[in-house]
C-alpha cells in the first residue's frame, strides 16, 4: 500500500464518513469493502451506551521492518489530514486490553471532542485506521487506571499538544509500584520497545531519574535509546558498555541500548534498578523524576514504574 492509499483513506475516514449513531444500518453500507466494524461487546456497554460499534476499522500492511513502515505511513497521514492532537505508545496492553505487536504499540491521534477520533496504530497484523466514537475509549483508559492491577494496566507513554483538539481530555498518570522488586518487570517492558515506538511516530521522550535533589540517570529516546548517568558510588566495570565523558568540569557516563529491535529490556531495567539502589536511592518513594516536554505538549510515562 503506497503512500497515496494511506492518504486518500485517511481522508476518507477523517473528513467523508459520518458514522451516525453507530448502528449497523449506518455503518454497514460503509464499511462494505474498505473496512471491518467492531461490534460493541456486552463487559464495554457502560462506556459505548447505544452504540452498536465502537470502531470503523481500515487494515494497513507494514512492509519491511515495522518502526519504519509506520514511520512512512504517519507521515503520509500527517501530511493528509494534518498534524497529530497526540501521539505515543499504548504499551503492552492496548484499547479495550487487546493485545499489542510484540515489537511496540505505536499509535498518533487525531480527536474531535464528544464526536470522533480518528487513530493509526499499531497492530498484532500490521497497522490499521480506526475510526472511533472519542468518549468511550477516553473513559475506559481513565477507569482502567483507576480500577487496574499493573499487569492488566494501559502502559506507554502519551505526548498531547495544548491545542484546542484535546480541550477537555482526562489522562491519567502513571503508576507508582510501591517496592523495588516490583519495578523491573514494568520498566522492562516499558523499555524494551522505546526506541522502536519513538521512531516509529517521529518524537523524542526523555526522563530523568533523581535521588532526592540530585540526578542519577537520564533516559533519552528518538531513534536510539541511551542513558546517561552521573554516578558517585556506583562504578560501570569492564564490560557493561558505560562510556565515560567530561563536560567542562562534570563527568558522567552514557550507555547505548540500542535501536528498534534491539534492546534486552529485561537486563537493562534490572542494571538500571541496582545502578538506583547502589547510589543510595533507599526507595522508589525517594525516587523523583522530571520528564522532558515538547514544546506546546504534554508527555505522561503511563508505563514506566515509578
Amino acid at each position: 500500500m503506497g503512500k497515496d492509499d494511506i492518504a486518500d483513506i485517511a481522508r476518507w475516514l477523517w473528513r467523508e464518513v459520518d458514522p451516525g449513531d453507530w448502528s449497523g444500518e449506518v455503518l454497514r453500507p460503509l464499511a462494505e469493502g474498505r473496512g471491518r466494524l467492531v461490534p460493541v461487546q456486552e463487559h464495554e456497554r457502560r462506556y459505548a451506551g447505544d452504540r452498536e460499534y465502537r470502531g470503523l476499522v481500515v487494515p494497513i500492511s507494514l512492509d519491511g521492518e515495522p518502526a519504519a513502515a509506520f514511520r512512512r505511513h504517519a507521515g503520509a497521514v500527517e501530511e493528509a489530514i494534518g498534524a497529530a492532537d497526540s501521539v505515543g505508545s499504548h504499551g503492552p496492553i492496548g484499547p479495550w486490553y487487546e493485545r499489542s505487536p510484540d515489537w511496540g504499540a505505536p499509535f498518533l491521534r487525531w480527536r474531535r471532542p464528544g464526536a470522533e477520533s480518528l487513530e493509526l496504530r499499531a497492530a498484532e497484523t500490521g497497522a490499521e485506521l480506526s475510526l472511533q466514537p472519542t468518549e468511550p475509549y477516553e473513559e475506559w483508559r481513565q477507569a482502567a487506571f483507576e480500577w487496574g492491577e499493573p499487569s492488566q494496566l494501559p502502559g506507554g507513554f502519551v505526548i498531547e499538544y495544548l491545542d484546542a483538539a484535546n480541550e477537555g481530555l482526562s489522562t491519567p498518570g502513571g503508576w507508582r509500584v510501591p517496592r523495588w522488586t516490583a519495578l523491573p518487570a514494568l520498566l522492562s517492558a516499558f523499555l524494551r520497545t522505546l526506541p522502536a515506538e519513538t521512531y516509529a511516530i517521529g518524537r523524542n521522550v526523555g526522563v530523568t531519574a533523581f535521588g532526592g535533589s540530585r540526578e542519577i540517570i537520564a533516559i533519552r529516546s528518538a531513534e536510539r535509546l541511551t542513558v546517561e548517568g552521573w554516578f558517585n558510588y556506583f562504578s560501570p566495570g569492564e564490560g557493561l558498555g558505560w562510556s565515560q565523558r567530561v563536560e567542562r568540569t562534570r563527568r558522567s557516563w552514557t550507555f547505548d541500548a540500542g535501536g528498534p529491535g534491539d534492546v534486552d529490556g529485561d537486563w537493562l531495567a534490572r542494571h538500571l534498578v541496582e545502578v538506583l539502589k547502589t547510589e543510595k536511592v533507599s526507595s522508589v518513594a525517594k525516587l523523583g523524576k522530571h520528564v522532558h516536554r515538547l514544546e506546546n505538549a504534554h508527555t505522561v510515562l503511563l508505563g514506566l514504574g515509578f
